[in-house]
């Protein structure tokens, strides 16, 4: 059998993509792995005993010691975004099995949904990446999961979400066609000024996420009233009170979960000992 001397490493979620530093391998005899899809062999030269050898990527091991013995690998050339595309593959298989995610709901994830964000927040504070890594993950899994559970529907899948998120980013960001240095407080002002035409509300309060927490909504409230103009509105005294009284309240409670927090943590060391 003629000697190895290249593998083409075809990637499994382009296999029609021929990597342009390969082109020229196929003039000559190539051996073709049978893990290549029926479709691309019949694409490619008709297969013969040569020194390169075309095949998926996979054990990525059993390359590295090819490599290491002195094998040319050339690999597709990756695009930015093909593991977020394995990640809804994965999601789609998960909800066509039938278990437990195929009877999830926008509303019986919601829990989810909230508390993946507040891992976010954790990570960031502690300043761990590897841990915000995780948890984005954790958060993007909620996306996908919403964004199936709309397609069973007929409703929209994930695609229309990332293509009205790249309309939004396209639409109010003018300086993505400019040249020059980008200038933060005109780009936050094209920004408003885009997105108030947009959404055309007949009230700044109209999109305010009203589930968000209190003291979180008081700020938003403030500041809408403020930017429209119509902040003497507010009983600022009042507000300010029951601002206090809920970071004093949440204060409390924060204080005495994390005290059950180090009992229940005590009594586990205690029990494994």
């Amino acid at each position: 059998m003629t000697e190895i001397s290249t593998i083409v490493l075809l990637d499994p979620l382009r296999p029609h993509v021929f990597p342009l530093e390969a082109l020229s391998l196929l003039s000559g005899p190539i051996r073709i792995d049978d893990g290549v899809p029926v479709s691309v062999r019949e694409a490619l030269p008709k297969p013969a005993a040569g020194a390169a050898v075309i095949v998926m990527m996979g054990d990525d091991a059993a390359v590295s010691a090819q490599a290491a013995a002195g094998v040319r690998i050339i690999r597709a050339a990756p695009v930015q975004g093909d593991r977020l595309v394995e990640a809804a593959s994965i999601m789609d298989r998960l909800w066509s099995r039938g278990g437990w995610e195929a009877t999830q709901t926008h509303e019986s994830l919601s829990v989810y949904l909230v508390e993946e964000t507040y891992e976010v927040l954790d990570a960031i504070r502690s300043g761990d990446e590897i841990d915000l890594r995780e948890e984005l993950g954790d958060l993007l899994l909620q996306v996908l999961f919403h964004s199936r559970i709309a397609q069973s529907h007929n409703v929209f899948e994930l695609d229309d979400v990332a293509t009205a998120l790249i309309e939004k980013l396209i639409h109010r960001s003018p300086h993505l066609t400019s040249s020059g240095v980008v200038d933060i407080a005109e780009q936050e002002r094209a920004w408003d000024e885009l997105k108030a035409a947009e959404k055309a509300r007949a009230s700044a309060m109209d999109g305010i996420a009203t589930s968000q927490p209190p003291i979180l909504l008081a700020a938003k409230v403030r500041a809408r009233a403020e930017k429209a103009g119509v902040s003497e509105v507010i009983d600022e005294e009042e507000l300010e009170r029951l601002v206090a009284q809920c970071r004093q309240a949440d204060a409390a409670l924060a204080g005495a979960l994390h005290i059950l927090i180090g009992a229940i943590r005590a009594r586990e060391a205690d029990s494994s000992r």
